[in-house]
């Protein structure tokens, strides 16, 4: 009885030490630059449209589908410690801040934590991870620097920069 006790309350603290999703997004809470905003490559995530200057490899914000995206690609960056939801120019996009100076109470606004995810949300790899072996990963394949398409190193006839530097799903 006691240790069946001890369980359901360790299991109680536990609970109360994460953050519930989707209780604990900030509703009607914007968290703007204010010098902090995050810009990362978020292509490498699936961002392809809605980035700043149309540059989804240096931006702080994407078009999504789900609030989810945000959450989850706050958490897969090291620096990131807000993600922000909200509609720019009519379409939905997520916002990503190393820090929350810029907050403010907003209409329509949805923002978190990076602490605020769904359930089993786990870091994100950049790119299609069926590509990757030793060697060859997406730092080595893919980063800007290698240009348009690419480092011509890591292509072949059945991998290319389209396959590979994009992941599977869209977010």
């Amino acid at each position: 009885m006691y240790s069946a006790h001890l369980s359901l309350l360790s299991a109680f603290l536990l609970g109360a030490n994460a953050q519930d999703w989707p209780a604990c997004q900030e509703q009607n809470t914007v968290v703007r630059n204010a010098g902090q905003a995050l810009f990362a490559n978020l292509q490498g995530y699936g961002a392809t449209i809605g980035c700043f200057i149309d540059d989804c490899m240096s931006s702080d914000k994407f078009v999504a589908s789900e609030i989810e995206s945000c959450a989850k690609v706050c958490y897969s960056l090291p620096e990131c410690q807000f993600w922000v939801w909200g509609t720019e120019e009519g379409e939905q996009k997520c916002w990503f801040r190393t820090g929350d100076s810029g907050r403010e109470a907003g209409e329509g606004w949805v923002s978190g934590s990076k602490g605020c995810h769904p359930p089993g949300t786990q870091v994100m790899a950049m790119g299609n991870s069926e590509c990757w072996a030793e060697s060859f990963g997406y730092p080595e394949c893919c980063e800007a620097k290698y240009g348009p398409n690419g480092n011509a190193q890591c292509w072949d006839g059945v991998y290319n920069y389209d396959r590979c530097c994009f992941p599977k799903e869209e977010l």
